[in-house]
């Protein structure tokens, strides 16, 4: 029979890991933040492109039908 061992957890710290886990984690955050803004600027960017093209065509078939 094996003899059982045992741990002494007495100078575990887990505030270390726990502080590194929560840098990472806030980079991560902050990240998915920043892409979240960017993909906002460029939907908003590809939208406006849209409604301009989309006046320009309206404009373009104004002055086919007046002539």
């Amino acid at each position: 029979m094996t003899p059982w061992h045992s741990v002494d957890l007495t100078n575990f710290d887990v505030a270390p890991a726990a502080r590194r886990a929560r840098s990472v984690s806030n980079s991560v955050a902050q990240r998915a933040a920043d892409v979240a803004k960017d993909a906002t600027y460029v939907g908003v960017g590809l939208g406006l492109l849209a409604f301009q093209r989309a006046q320009v065509q309206r404009r373009e078939i104004e002055r086919a039908l007046r002539s």
